[in-house]
């Protein structure tokens, strides 16, 4: 896929990074930035000044690819507002990290005035906002893709060419597999990160090394938006913490028992599992 116009919703991190790497991937293509406040233009303006940039959804008009880049919650009335400006040919992503909910709530406003799939790049930082963006966000970076039944062959197509083309590696599964897996790959490690860090306190991390900052880094992400995600993926979520939990009583029993043996093997096998992780 090669649009024309991109418009992308909210700006953060990951929006202002599809942003960059469209704008070098696609260097004939005009990107338009739709922002809710009239007072970060002239930030986003300065991460991107070439963009054409508007607190009024007009700017959607002729847009091939239109990019839903604000929390969950927000988008089905920004799509209801939106609705005027997409056509059934307009391809209409997102990268949300929940996506049953997001697909449940935007599938239907979106049949038969445009081309909807579900997107969630697997990338990003503890930082937020468009100034930690950057244009090289997805490189070889996974981005899953959540296509349904209903979901037509062309935009599945377009849609992994658009990722493709700003680096990232494609995958596909439904939005529910995508939902469990999530949950113990991304959504259980924050919970994981923030527990740990409270755990820890604040009266030891003058001596902090790369073991405590590598493991805790992701709990100083946007609080409002992880506390929308847990709640939306909460069974999932419950789920993963109850395998942890298992997990973590088995390394607590053995420790308690001076247990070498079993402690061993469970030191091991948790590193040969990490071992295997593939490079990004």
């Amino acid at each position: 896929m090669t649009p024309t116009r991109i418009a992308i919703l909210a700006p953060g991190l990951i929006g202002g990074s599809v942003a960059l790497a469209a704008t070098r991937a696609f260097p004939k293509s005009k990107i338009a930035i739709w922002t809710r406040r009239a007072d970060s233009i002239s930030s986003i303006q300065s991460a991107l000044p070439k963009a054409e940039i508007s607190t009024d959804l007009s700017l959607l008009s002729g847009s091939d690819l239109v990019l839903l880049a604000a929390p969950p919650s927000a988008l089905p009335s920004l799509i209801q507002s939106a609705l005027p400006y997409l056509t059934p040919s307009t391809l209409v992503t997102d990268v949300s990290s929940i996506k049953e909910s997001v697909e449940n709530s935007l599938a239907p406003l979106l049949n038969k005035k445009a081309r909807w799939i579900g997107s969630h790049p697997m990338a990003g930082s503890e930082d937020s906002g468009i100034q930690a963006a950057r244009h090289d966000l997805f490189q070889n970076a996974p981005v899953i893709l959540t296509p349904t039944t209903s979901t037509s062959a062309d935009t599945v197509r377009d849609a992994t060419s658009f990722w493709q083309s700003l680096g990232a590696r494609v995958l596909t599964m439904s939005p529910a597999e995508h939902d469990a897996q999530v949950a113990r790959i991304s959504h259980l490690p924050h919970c994981i990160a923030t527990t740990l860090v409270l755990a820890a306190g604040r009266d030891s991390l003058s001596l902090a090394g790369s073991g405590y900052r590598d493991t805790t880094r992701i709990a100083a992400g946007p609080s409002a938006l992880w506390a929308e995600i847990l709640l939306a993926n909460r069974t999932e979520i419950l789920a993963s913490l109850q395998n942890f939990h298992s997990s973590l009583t088995q390394l607590s029993s053995a420790i308690e028992k001076k247990d070498v043996a079993s402690l061993t093997k469970i030191l091991e096998e948790a590193a040969q599992i990490r071992r295997t992780l593939p490079h990004a």
